[in-house]
């Protein structure tokens, strides 16, 4: 018999899934890995990738990214989206549907995608938006590939209403939007804050003379998030479906949906990194860039968020990327309060998280659970991030041992001047190469991949996308 030659091989490296870390080798057919073989055995192969001494992750999925592509194009395209996604070591976004073109419709929907394709270098799937203005075109939506739904549980910012059109709703309506989400098994993801709480303790603060740095956060305390979590909880209670709770602030909103799971609920739970690194101090140093909505906490909740990752009780993560241009940020002077709130990060993402294995607040493996395995679990994506012969060959390869400081200049969004937070940040832990689908799209400090290579991702129904567990495996897969 012939032997097999592959597209590609990677050899010397140590492989990682969410249970172990093992030194093995890769080979890759047509896009797929095609087999995992012991370290040392020869792989005939077009392509050798030597990766002695680096480590090779499943492909980072991004949960949580806003472009707004079509949108305000100096402020981020698609093209500058997914290369600093690449550069991030991200192989897979998850685009949210706050655009100048909502994702509110399948007709909004497949005019975005029709947008981002010729631009994407990654790949990338789209959440259909769901609110109080579009319930009969949730099911069209997901027919058009939706890979899951957002809520929104406050009016949309001054200004920006046309971004927010059919993608928000009030506490009060949140049974019918639920109703009509449930037709189309996808999950729904809500943005768990109560106006009725934040908006009176902002007029208080301003009535006081209180409008700069951490008065964001005290206008928007974590209860401001808790009790909403326990009413999108209650209400999915009452007739279940998959929910899913983005950027968690408080290890108490993970907790009451730990305790939900324990009840039967499928719920999955989100945290970002400005939660996992900075504290509300920041707020103070950096004024409107380090707002973002929930506020950033104190230094104990911070901790207790890593302790709610390791638990098991926040399943994923998501940069929850906000590109702003530094005279978006700083148009109101120092008023914390008319700054628009988000922080870019996706050029930074995956070398956070390996500084925080190298300071022992996470293990590589679950790294690998939160930031790769869980997403595509929790949203049905079979074929992204796992260690699996069949899966996409996706893979991020990463330096644990790399040295150096962020610099926000470098950064490959268009809103870098928005990375202020990032700006200086100490890292040891280094992306090498960002791999989609067998072909490298960043390598070695440099954009390698082309616009248009990325491929939209539908989710697969056929699926489980059942209740997750931290670091749980999706058992044999394909063989």
């Amino acid at each position: 018999m012939a032997e097999q030659t592959y597209d590609l091989a990677i050899t010397g490296g140590t492989l990682v899934s969410a249970g172990r870390a093992y030194p093995a080798s890769l080979a890759v057919r047509d896009g797929k890995i095609a087999d995992i073989v012991t370290a040392g055995i020869p792989l005939a192969a077009d392509r050798t990738m030597v990766a002695k001494g680096l480590h090779v992750l499943p492909g980072i999925i991004d949960t949580h990214v806003h472009t707004r592509h079509p949108g305000v194009d100096a402020r981020e395209d698609f093209a500058s989206g997914t290369a600093a996604a690449a550069a991030g070591g991200i192989t897979t976004l998850f685009e949210m549907p706050i655009s100048k073109i909502p994702t509110n419709s399948a007709a909004n929907l497949k005019m975005r995608v029709a947008a981002m394709a010729p631009q994407a270098h990654i790949d990338y799937a789209l959440y259909g938006g769901a609110g109080r203005d579009n319930l009969a075109s949730i099911v069209e939506q997901a027919e058009a590939g939706a890979i899951a739904f957002k809520t929104f549980l406050q009016p949309p910012p001054e200004g920006r209403e046309d971004e927010f059109l059919g993608l928000w709703c009030r506490h009060d309506e949140v049974r019918q939007v639920m109703d009509a989400v449930r037709l189309t098994r996808l999950r729904h993801c809500f943005h768990c804050e109560e106006p009725g709480m934040y908006g009176p303790l902002r007029t208080r603060l301003e009535a006081m003379g209180r409008t700069t740095g951490r008065a964001h956060a005290e206008s928007r305390p974590a209860a401001c998030e808790e009790v909403s979590v326990a009413v999108v909880l209650a209400r999915a209670a009452e007739k279940p479906l998959p929910i899913g709770i983005v950027h968690c602030s408080s290890p108490m909103s993970a907790r009451l949906a730990a305790d939900a799971r324990l009840r039967g609920l499928n719920v999955a739970v989100e945290t970002c990194p400005p939660y996992l690194f900075f504290t509300d101090a920041a707020l103070d140093r950096l004024g409107p860039y380090a707002k973002c909505n929930p506020a950033l906490r104190s230094a104990e909740m911070r901790d207790g968020l890593w302790h709610s990752i390791q638990g098991g009780f926040i399943e994923y993560i998501g940069t929850d990327h906000s590109p702003f241009l530094a005279e978006d940020k700083e148009r109101h002077g120092d008023d914390i309060f008319q700054a628009p709130p988000g922080i870019a990060g996706l050029d930074i993402f995956t070398p956070l998280m390996l500084t925080a294995v190298n300071d022992r607040r996470i293990t590589l493996p679950q790294v690998v659970a939160v930031c790769s395995e869980n997403p595509a679990y929790v949203f049905r994506l079979p074929n992204k991030g796992r260690m699996v012969v069949g899966a996409d060959a996706d893979f991020t390869i990463v330096d644990m041992k790399k040295k150096w400081r962020f610099k926000a200049s470098t950064a490959l969004t268009k809103s870098r001047a928005n990375m202020k937070l990032w700006d200086g940040f100490r890292l040891k832990g280094a992306v090498v190469t960002t791999m989609v689908r067998g072909l490298p799209v960043y390598q070695d400090g440099q954009l390698v991949g082309v616009p248009g290579y990325g491929q939209f991702q539908r989710p697969d129904l056929d699926v489980d996308g059942g209740r997750p567990i931290a670091g749980a495996l999706w058992g044999a897969g394909p063989t």
